[in-house]
């Protein structure tokens, strides 16, 4: 199958060299930055747009749509066809006696979301859900909207067709909790060998190394890890002198220090769920996708069993399809405990409130919504970091991750052993527009700050990077808008509830910017560069209660919202250990809200291993010998 994996001499390569070479002498000759921001940016868009249908969806690599009709019966329905419910459907259907319907309110892929390095230029294009969260009035003040772009993938794949393929498992210490908190099964050693069957691991430094126990290279999940050691080695050397670890793969047995990123790519498609797990078997003739297709609820009876859904097919039918064995919610973070609430399985007043009758009271749904926050930092110096010349590469070789990046994971208590926060950290060159596009793009950073960043960086390069406070104690919540299950729902951060999240994570900030001390940033004459923070121009810059105020009003999300319907004990979870919805039978949960805690990385992974550990589960309850 041909997925275009370079964009070398062809004429949309061609048309986006000529315009980012016209953009970078613009920046070069010092074009006012404002009009970056007000002109160039929308351009930008309008060029990402283009490119996404200027590379047409390849539907015969994905299962074809199914035919259904009102009251068809299946084995099993999942709900929701993401980062989990791929994997699930793969594993469910090698039951060659069960019928298995996948419901993806979403399409296919777009081609362009397939090319590793092209998905990630074009990603604000790609399909989203399109989700904000509520303004409190209170944190992420500097952003454009005082509000969150919280993206999740509408499309076979889900957020895994979105994201920026990171590859992180998280903590030794993350799994022991959750097993330590009652989840039996959920321990660290457990859950290595799921990560492991769905890993098909590409690196033979990583496989050859003392880490290649811990991996994989049969599953179904490519993944790579560029060499970029040109590029980062004076970094890298930098934060060694700090007196960290540096990792040949932080997925191995030592899991804090810096490393290269691994990525779930093979130098050839991006490794979304569906084109890893669903492509191979998309002729199973027990497998059943009905694409573009709403859920509207869960159908549960009297005695309170759940024994189908209500759906609405793409040319607007209601139906009901009924489940022979369970329903599974592999909806995602926000859309799960939406669709338990539509269904009346949630807080009874809350449920009373939107005049949904209450099947359920079960008030953790919803609740406990944790997340990964971040606020962009960049260090430029007098010198330059990288060539100019660099910012042509991502458009000239689209076949991994765009520009080299590595990432770090620290403890602030060097007896710890468990990381505080993450760092990824991206390289950029003279007059890059990458810092100003994620930040205004990605991070709906405002204007005033964007400007600050063209302005310090069109003569210099910077090392841009993503501080993540990877364990806060606020809690957020997801509420419904109304009863109409074509309405968003409500997304409240809770960012900040905690305020000793507010004074760990200046701390973290301050920890991170401290390699400017170290001496390869001596001899570049290194800084921070101030983003010149409305709301933050009442403090010293790099004081204490300047990062305080820095940190409050730039958070923003890492797009690893987890734990709305977590797994626990009775009365406090949602589901049990292994993942069935208390006080309904026929129903369960697989993907990200289960987490009883939020893992210390990035969460795609994870995702991947629960659908893998669910599975066999499953199979396990109904009798099924595992191989």
């Amino acid at each position: 199958m041909t997925i275009f994996p370079r964009i070398k001499f062809n004429g949309v390569g061609f048309t986006l060299l000529v315009i980012f070479i016209g953009l970078q002498f613009k920046s070069i000759l010092h074009t006012i930055s404002v009009i970056e921001v007000k002109v160039l940016f929308p351009l930008i868009r309008l060029v990402q747009i283009a490119i996404v249908s200027l590379y047409p969806t390849d539907h015969s690599i994905y299962p074809a749509q199914a035919n259904v009709h009102d009251s068809q019966t299946f084995d099993f329905i999942i709900v929701g066809a993401g980062s989990a419910g791929c994997v699930l459907a793969n594993r469910l259907t090698e039951v060659s006696d069960w019928n298995v319907l996948l419901v993806e309110a979403g399409d296919d892929p777009p081609r362009a979301s397939i090319i590793p390095g092209l998905s990630v230029i074009v990603a604000a294009a790609l399909p989203d859900w399109n989700y904000f969260t509520v303004d409190d009035g209170y944190s992420s003040q500097a952003l454009k909207t005082k509000t969150i772009h919280s993206r999740r993938g509408k499309m076979l794949g889900g957020s895994s067709g979105i994201n920026f393929m990171f590859y992180v498992r998280g903590n030794q210490n993350d799994y022991d909790r959750w097993a330590q908190d009652g989840n039996e099964g959920w321990n660290w050693d457990n859950v290595t060998r799921y990560f492991m069957k769905s890993e098909n691991m590409k690196d033979e430094s990583i496989m050859n190394s003392t880490a290649g126990d811990l991996h994989g290279s049969e599953g179904f999940l490519s993944v790579t890890q560029p060499d970029w050691e040109d590029k980062t080695k004076d970094y890298i050397n930098a934060f060694k002198e700090q007196g960290h670890d540096i990792l040949l793969d932080y997925n191995g047995q030592q899991q804090l220090g810096y490393g290269m990123s691994s990525f779930t790519s093979d130098e050839k498609a991006r490794q979304n769920t569906a084109y890893a797990f669903l492509s191979p078997i998309k002729d199973r003739k027990n497998l059943h996708v009905l694409k573009n297709t709403l859920v509207r609820k869960i159908l549960v009876n009297k005695n309170k069993r759940a024994i189908g859904i209500e759906a609405k097919l793409p040319g607007g039918q209601i139906i009901k399809l009924n489940a022979k064995n369970e329903v599974i919610l592999s909806a995602g973070t926000l859309n799960t405990p939406q669709l338990l609430m539509l269904s009346g399985i949630g807080p009874k007043d809350h449920l009373e409130e939107m005049k949904i009758d209450v099947v359920l009271d079960s008030p953790n749904v919803g609740q406990n919504m944790q997340d990964h926050i971040l606020v962009p930092i960049l260090i430029s110096g007098k010198k330059k970091f990288v060539s100019i010349l660099d910012n042509i590469h991502p458009l000239l070789e689209t076949g991994r991750f765009p520009i080299p990046s590595f990432l770090g994971f620290v403890a602030l208590n060097k007896s710890q052993g468990y990381p505080d926060y993450q760092i990824t950290a991206i390289p950029t060159a003279t007059a890059t527009l990458l810092g100003p596009l994620l930040c205004s793009d990605t991070f709906s950073v405002k204007d005033s700050s964007i400007i600050a960043i063209a302005d310090e960086t069109q003569t210099r390069g910077s090392l841009f990077s993503l501080v993540t406070h990877l364990h806060p104690k606020s809690r957020g919540s997801i509420k419904l808008r109304s009863n109409n299950p074509e309405d968003s729902p409500l997304i409240y951060s809770g960012y900040f509830s905690n305020e000793e999240d507010l004074e760990s994570f200046a701390k973290y900030v301050e920890d991170y910017i401290s390699v400017i001390n170290t001496t390869y940033f001596k001899e570049i004459e290194a800084e921070v560069i101030d983003l010149k923070v409305d709301e933050c121009g009442g403090f010293t810059f790099g004081s204490h209660e300047y990062w305080r105020c820095y940190v409050l009003n730039l958070a923003s999300t890492q797009y690893h919202v987890v734990s709305t319907c977590r797994m626990g004990a009775e009365g406090h979870g949602v589901v049990d250990a292994r993942l069935r919805v208390r006080g309904v039978t026929g129903l369960r949960i697989v993907d990200a809200s289960i987490m009883p805690s939020i893992t210390s990385g990035n969460t795609n992974a994870p995702v991947i291993m629960i659908a893998e550990k669910a599975g066999d589960m499953i199979k396990e309850d109904y009798g099924v010998r595992l191989v």
